[in-house]
């Protein structure tokens, strides 16, 4: 069905586009020496390809991991306060990604120079606020990509309003060709030559391109305010991340991700968030689920990104990436494959229980795995909701109710009262609090105080 829908997408205008961009073709199919990585072993390889750039990165790594570290736990404790503190938390994200995809120290200290100064103004309503010069949103952040997520998170929320943005949108990629090329550059990672490892970039941009180009309401709001001068063709916009999306998934495992320059070739990763955001905004209209399922069950003890766990355990966004490919791909399951993943789920509810929910409806903030205190509750709501624990309609997985070790552990009206009394202004907080309204019953009136 996905492959069909692939081509009668192609059909309706996009032949010109695929004769321009044949060359682009090659770097999917039937690229020299590609191999598949060894999925266990490829964080160690990607670091050993850091040291070769930096012979002292571990060391500069492990300073700076313990200063984001401790600057993430000063932003949460403000924003359990009530103190959004919306670009101090900007700037730490874009540290995290400084610290975990290149060695560029330099840019890595004055950025959490930055974030200390900024945590000295808990007036930062401004950071969450449309630029009136290019329509985009992320005004504490350098790095364009960046600046391009917050912007599909805005727009989205602005959909889900039935409101379009203030200000017209001026993108930096004008043309699909611009936009192929770009992802293209994406695509595959030089860190010993470079510094840079392109997987957070690429990650980032694929999520918000898939947005784009999946959601028609989105679409809709995209088309009539894109541009302020000139005009921009956004269904060539969209065929174009269409094309980069529907080649770049590999064939072998079902799964998208980066690739990376090793000893003179290319290996390819499965990527468990790039993989989950392409099937969420499709609704599973993917090719290769076989493919997928199998190694979605297969990577289940290998590190993030190219598996289930971070650190060596589980987090809610990690299960929640998991649990909505499950969503998607239950139709596509074997009788055996679908008694595996009823195990798995049952694993990662009592898992997200015992490890991250307080009795009183709170989640713990890990600094470690979560980018800010509100991310807790996004993650955690989002695992339970994916899963109908609190819709049994909703279900996917069973038609039975919950067993006794399961039922009643997580109080959807106490949380949803938590989520209320911190007042969050970001995205994960109003996405937090949108699922909970649509999945809690009817909750009693009761004060909540601030913790």
């Amino acid at each position: 069905m996905a492959h069909a829908l692939w081509s009668r997408r192609i059909a309706a205008g996009f032949r010109q586009m695929l004769l321009a961009l044949s060359g682009v073709v090659a770097i999917f199919y039937g690229f020299p020496s590609v191999a598949l990585a060894d999925q266990g072993g490829m964080r160690d390889i990607i670091v050993r390809e850091f040291e070769a750039f930096d012979p002292n990165y571990r060391e500069r790594r492990q300073h700076y991991a313990e200063r984001l570290e401790a600057l993430a736990a000063g932003i949460a404790a403000e924003q359990a306060a009530g103190n959004t503190l919306q670009c101090s938390e900007q700037l730490y994200l874009e540290a995290k990604w400084l610290l975990g995809y290149t060695a560029n120290w330099n840019a890595l200290e004055d950025k959490l120079e930055r974030i200390e100064r900024s945590l000295q103004d808990k007036d930062q309503n401004f950071a969450s606020e449309q630029s009136p010069v290019d329509g985009f949103w992320g005004l504490c952040y350098d790095q364009w990509f960046m600046r391009v997520g917050a912007t599909a998170t805005a727009i989205g929320l602005l959909t889900s309003q039935g409101e379009p943005p203030h200000y017209r949108l001026r993108p930096r990629l004008r043309t699909g060709r611009e936009l192929i090329n770009y992802l293209q550059s994406l695509l595959i990672s030089d860190i010993e030559n470079t510094g840079i490892d392109n997987r957070g970039e690429l990650s980032s941009l694929m999520t918000s391109y898939s947005t784009a180009a999946y959601k028609r309401d989105l679409q809709d709001i995209l088309s009539g305010y894109v541009a302020l001068d000139e005009s921009i063709d956004w269904d060539e916009a969209r065929e174009a991340a269409w094309f980069f999306i529907h080649g770049s998934q590999d064939t072998a495992t079902g799964y998208w991700g980066a690739w990376y320059v090793i000893d003179g070739k290319i290996r390819k990763t499965t990527d468990l968030s790039i993989t989950f955001h392409v099937v969420r905004y499709s609704k599973g209209e993917v090719d290769h689920w076989p493919e997928i399922i199998r190694t979605t069950l297969a990577i289940k003890d290998d590190p993030y990104p190219f598996g289930w766990r971070s650190g060596g355990k589980f987090t809610n966004h990690n299960l929640y990436d998991v649990a909505s490919i499950f969503k998607f791909g239950w139709p596509h399951m074997s009788e055996e494959e679908r008694r595996t993943a009823r195990d798995e789920i049952r694993q990662m509810l009592l898992w997200s229980f015992e490890n991250t929910l307080n009795p009183d409806g709170t989640y713990r903030h890990n600094p470690g795995y979560g980018d800010s205190f509100a991310d807790e509750y996004y993650f955690g709501v989002s695992l339970l909701d994916v899963l109908g624990y609190w819709k049994p309609a909703e279900r996917f997985w069973t038609d039975y109710p919950l067993e006794p070790a399961l039922a009643g552990r997580a109080d959807c009206c106490l949380i949803r009262q938590r989520v209320k009394a911190y007042g969050f202004e970001s995205w994960a907080g109003a996405g937090a609090l949108e699922k909970l309204e649509r999945s809690c019953s009817v909750c009693p009136a009761q004060a909540v105080t601030q913790r």
